[in-house]
């Protein structure tokens, strides 16, 4: 009987402690995918993460802007939309494309609002303000409006149809932010459980 009782607590802890290495496995897991496949500094891509973390606006040589151009883009932007020019070559790092580009520089720069992208004379952009369609149709108008124009008119072109966008109320980013807290919440009450269940 009492190597019966010894047993089950036994189990019980056991138990407890798969769950719990389960629970690590999977903020584990959470945390290496917000992490996963960042470019280091020495890309043009990276080196657009890296500028994002002090400045609304990156330049990188080689963009089909010139430097005086870009200098003329912090005061359009303020801090809504950030603004990349980089270099055509920008293009190998991603499949993808422009838009691609912009979504990956933001999400490795942990950026709201919206990302308008300049790699080389290929306009893109990436927004969780605004729609993929509607963003996409700025950039068909951005395009078409400046045609002939310089690239640095066609970004400023974009810069402006963004800014003069409606906010919206959705607030995805904080909807995300309390399913992660959710699941955490629900492996420490799974642990919690189990923890009773063995005393």
């Amino acid at each position: 009987m009492r190597a019966g009782r010894a047993a089950g607590p036994h189990l019980g802890l056991s138990s407890v402690t798969h769950v719990q290495r389960l629970a690590l496995v999977v903020v584990f897991s959470l945390v290496c995918a917000a992490s996963a496949g960042a470019h280091v500094p020495s890309t043009s891509i990276g080196r657009a993460v890296a500028a994002f973390a002090s400045v609304s606006v990156s330049y990188e040589q080689g963009a089909a802007v010139s430097d005086v151009e870009a200098g003329n883009f912090p005061v359009l932007v303020g801090e809504n939309p950030k603004v990349a020019f980089m270099p055509a070559m920008a293009s190998t790092e991603l499949a993808g494309g422009p838009n691609a580009i912009a979504e990956e520089v933001a999400r490795e720069a942990a950026l709201d609002g919206t990302l308008v992208v300049l790699v080389g004379t290929n306009l893109g952009a990436w927004s969780d303000d605004i729609g993929d369609d509607r963003l996409a149709e700025l950039i068909r108008e951005a395009r078409s409006d400046t045609a002939g124009a310089s690239p640095a008119a066609m970004a400023e072109s974009l810069v402006r149809a963004v800014q003069a966008e409606p906010a919206t109320d959705a607030p995805w980013r904080w909807l995300g932010a309390a399913v992660l807290a959710l699941g955490g919440l629900g492996a420490f009450v799974a642990v919690h459980r189990f923890r009773r269940r063995a005393g």
